[in-house]
């Protein structure tokens, strides 16, 4: 519908807002290696931010946390040597250093200038609250002509009825009932007007990216929550709400002011020459890995390398944005969009053109921002600290472990052979989601049926006499789950509407009553396209050529440079069992997981344990 075209914002804001960094808030060190050391809050990041396999199996938490820390201890010992070795002063990895300071310092910046101006005052989320308690259905009138919406509000001012002028429009097959809107699901401008009109008044024309449109109020819904967890869900929706609508508006006067008065030129046949090298070899590369319509086409490390030899040294230091202070190279600028994965879904050399000026922009703005982040000394925080040695580590360790993926040859058709054998479509079924009251009393079962009956509320009913212990705390709720699961109650779950009861049903354990809340279709997760995981690919099967050398290596560096761990600090780390991959959304734009990926490597330990005499 056209409706919904402007609702998305949203979304991607409040993921911004209210992402943090996974912390103890008593942080202890974990582990010793060498001149570095493992915090708790280090520990529990990268753990919770890195999928692993049986990682939701409870029982065997104990040992996946001992093992994952092997693997940090791993990529601690390796970073060391990799500094010892040089690798830190190599011109690569100064670039990738510059770059995350860069990155985290406009982090900060945005931290400070948007998220911790953010202030929520009690008569905004009393009057904001309120408003979420009732949905809103409207008509409305549409056109990309600005005469035409005029002449249609002049026509409702003159007394036309709306139904009048709406049923001629070609936007009324769209409206064969009235829009649903609830409360934060549109521009905190047009939803202003919306709750402030009476049923059957209408709004002004109003500007949206599509085009002009008249709202009509037809009809209010009033909304009900039935439990105090639904209250509390919804205040927090509504705070979220609030807090978004606010980081839109003051990003948008800050961006204003801090862009206003700066103007930076880039070097125009240079950008020409660039767009038309990457169009060539994006578009060979399709074509030659037969890349679908559609996948994006990735710009790799070595094709930057050879779009460098043919521009040529002299031209490679030329300016190509050009600050007035330290203005940014031509190379420099093709080792940020290999950095930044320039990719694009077209090849051509207008789509490339496109995409590259919008990279250029990209970094021009933030370049600007990271300028002024670093001059007020935001690089110096102890957070950007911490994310800096972080993925500083995780990159030292993975450049000396290189030299050992670059020793093992690994063909370009092992790697595609291995894609195809193994990079398949993977289907997942239907799920569910229920409430549930599970009894092994025919009195309670009695007791449930009738409160049912007369309209309780099955969450409350669950919360006193569910005998599921781990659902019992969530007032029975299971959370969705493969409708191949839990017996009978799957299968049923399956043919079931939402909303609708079911029971009492004869499972193991007692009899179940349950209601269903929530259905996700089942899917198929498309395999991702050769171009995109052919690197990753050659890694794994270079390191599984040379597993043996690398474990070796590990426990040398083990020895060299000691490592002690405290058991006790780990046992203490309380972590989740949710299996994620996790990404960073970054203050003014880009994203980053939200922790570096850890390879696993623990076979070293039980070697070095026997090297240094003790029994693993």
């Amino acid at each position: 519908m056209r409706i919904l075209k402007f609702f998305a914002f949203l979304i991607i804001i409040l993921f911004i807002a209210n992402f943090t960094s996974a912390q103890t808030g008593n942080d202890k060190i974990v582990a010793t290696v060498g001149n570095t050391f493992i915090s708790s809050d280090e520990f529990l990041q990268r753990y919770e931010m890195t999928p692993m396999f049986r990682k939701q199996i409870k029982r065997i938490t104990p040992s996946l946390k001992l093992e994952f820390l092997y693997s940090l201890i791993s990529e601690k010992l390796w970073a060391q040597q990799a500094e010892q070795l040089g690798l830190d002063t190599t011109s690569a990895m100064k670039f990738v250093d510059d770059e995350f300071e860069k990155m985290f310092a406009r982090d900060a910046f945005y931290h400070r200038e948007i998220l911790d101006k953010i202030k929520i005052s009690d008569e905004d989320l009393i009057r904001a609250y309120a408003r979420s308690s009732k949905k809103l259905l409207v008509n409305y009138l549409f056109s990309t002509n600005e005469k035409e919406i005029e002449n249609l509000y002049n026509m409702l001012n003159a007394g036309v009825p709306f139904d009048s002028v709406l049923v001629v429009r070609p936007e009324a097959d769209e409206q064969k009932k009235p829009e649903e809107i609830v409360f934060g699901q549109m521009d905190e401008n047009v939803q202003d007007s919306l709750y402030s009109l009476k049923v059957g008044g209408y709004t002004q024309p109003i500007l949206t990216p599509d085009g002009w449109y008249i709202f009509r109020l037809t009809n209010t819904i009033k909304q009900v929550f039935n439990s105090e967890s639904d209250k509390e869900n919804a205040t927090e929706s509504v705070k979220k709400t609030l807090e978004a609508y606010q980081t839109k508006k003051i990003f948008r006067d800050f961006y204003y002011k801090f862009f206003r008065d700066k103007k930076v030129n880039v070097n125009k046949p240079m950008f020409q020459s660039l767009a038309r090298k990457i169009s060539d070899i994006l578009t060979e590369k399709k074509f030659n890995y037969r890349i679908k319509d559609g996948d994006p086409v990735y710009l790799e490390p070595d094709e930057a390398i050879k779009i460098e030899d043919e521009f040529g040294n002299d031209s490679l230091k030329l300016n190509y944005i050009d600050f007035t202070n330290e203005p940014i190279s031509l190379r420099k600028f093709i080792n940020i969009l290999t950095f930044e994965e320039f990719n694009s879904k077209t090849t051509d050399l207008m789509s490339i053109a496109k995409q590259l000026d919008g990279a250029t922009r990209k970094e021009i703005e933030n370049e600007l921002l990271s300028r002024q982040a670093i001059k007020d000394g935001l690089q110096n925080l102890p957070s950007v600290q911490n994310d800096l040695k972080m993925w500083r580590e995780s990159y030292l360790s993975q450049m000396l472990q290189k030299k050992f993926i670059d020793s093992a040859k690994i063909s370009n058709d092992e790697v595609y052979n291995y894609y195809l054998k193994y990079n398949k479509n993977e289907s997942f079924p239907e799920e569910v989601n229920i409430v549930e009251v599970l009894t092994d009393s025919p009195d309670t079962v009695s007791k449930v049926m009738e409160e049912l009956n007369k309209g309780a509320d099955i969450r409350k009913l669950a919360a006193k006499y569910t005998q599921r212990s781990w659902a019992k705390n969530k007032s029975g709720e299971f959370g969705f789950f493969p409708i191949t699961m839990f017996g009978k109650i799957g299968k049923i779950a399956s043919n079931m509407n939402v909303g609708e009861f079911f029971g009492p049903l004869k499972v193991p354990g007692g009899y179940s009553i349950f209601k269903l809340i929530g259905k996700r279709a089942a899917k198929i997760d498309t395999a991702q396209p050769f171009e995109k995981v052919k690197d990753e690919l050659r890694n794994y099967l270079a390191l599984k050529k040379d597993k043996s050398a690398i474990t070796n290596y590990t426990v040398e560096l083990a020895k060299k440079f000691g490592v002690d761990i405290d058991l006790a600090a780990l046992e203490k780390i309380e972590v989740t069992n949710i299996n994620m991959l996790a990404y960073r959304l970054l203050g003014f734009g880009g994203r980053i997981t939200a922790a570096p990926l850890l390879t696993p490597n623990v076979e070293w330990v039980e070697p070095y344990l026997k090297s240094v005499n003790i029994n693993p």
